[in-house]
């Protein structure tokens, strides 16, 4: 909820309109430069991480659980997700989680019960080279169109 209502001419005020400009515009640049895409990580699921919406990885099928795991060259920092769940037949990732690994053991950084459409997860920073997003329980085989990782603190 924004706030923002048309004025007795049924127009937005140009106040309020360059106001939602810059929000749309700092949205935006946190969300400019995929360190996925940038800094080559790679993992299984590749159509998942190629940057393009229009692709998707599925889970095995019949599967009601799965992991994406994406391995950097080296260590980087990164302080939201951004995930984006293919939606055709239906929305079925009903838990998740994102993962970092550390040493020989992996630590939850986010939680959440839904993808959708679009979901993004922001956290306190933490550097590793070994990321994944684990779908904890799915209602039928999941399809993920995108998993991308974002440094915020970088782009301000």
């Amino acid at each position: 909820m924004l706030g923002i209502a048309p004025d007795k001419n049924g127009r937005v005020p140009d106040s309020d309109v360059a106001r939602l400009k810059e929000f749309g515009d700092a949205i935006h640049n946190l969300s400019r430069h995929n360190l996925v895409q940038e800094n080559q990580g790679r993992g299984g699921a590749t159509a998942a991480l190629d940057g393009d919406p229009e692709t998707f990885w599925s889970a095995p099928v019949g599967s009601h659980n799965a992991v994406i795991e994406v391995v950097f060259p080296r260590p980087l920092t990164f302080d939201r997700t951004l995930t984006m769940e293919w939606l055709n037949d239906g929305q079925h990732v009903q838990k998740y989680a994102i993962e970092v690994q550390e040493g020989d053991t992996w630590k939850r950084v986010a939680e959440g019960q839904a993808i959708g459409h679009k979901k993004i997860d922001i956290f306190a920073p933490v550097t590793a080279q070994r990321v994944r997003l684990n779908l904890l329980a799915t209602s039928a085989q999941a399809h993920i169109r995108e998993f991308q990782l974002f440094n915020g603190a970088a782009q301000q």
